[in-house]
């Protein structure tokens, strides 16, 4: 398949991805409470699947929709799960994955695309326990 040149490398937004042995719908309530401001974290997903476990993914978006950089939205997802209220805070601990996932679309100009990821916003990444990944979306897709 031809490869067309108008494709663009970009940034799309990160999700955090959560799994547990327990419902999340609590933690879900708690992060996007639905009364969306400018600056805002939304739940994408809550439900239960694989058994006995249950997934969330939540993203967070800006004033202009989604952040520009996988450090700002990163932030902001971070920011929301530090201000978390201490009464859910084992439901926090019980998640068995909790994934930060930045998504790119693949394309072929620019010829590059960086964003780097700064050591404080990794350490407070490290300190809840959340691990990184990156998703590439194919062109045309």
């Amino acid at each position: 398949m031809p490869i067309d040149d108008d494709c663009w490398v970009y940034y799309i937004n990160t999700d955090l991805m959560l799994t547990a042995p327990v419902n999340l719908a609590p933690l879900a309530q708690a992060m996007a409470p639905g009364d969306l401001p400018e600056e805002s974290i939304s739940c994408l997903h809550d439900s239960q699947a694989d058994g006995d476990l249950y997934h969330s993914v939540f993203e967070a978006s800006g004033p202009q929709g989604s952040y520009p950089t996988p450090d700002e939205s990163i932030r902001a997802l971070l920011d929301a799960i530090e201000q978390l209220p201490q009464a859910l805070q084992p439901l926090w601990h019980a998640c068995t994955k909790k994934t930060l996932d930045i998504g790119y679309n693949s394309g072929v100009t620019p010829r590059s695309v960086s964003h780097p990821i700064p050591i404080d916003t990794l350490l407070r990444m490290q300190s809840l326990g959340i691990d990184l990944c990156i998703t590439v979306y194919s062109v045309g897709e």
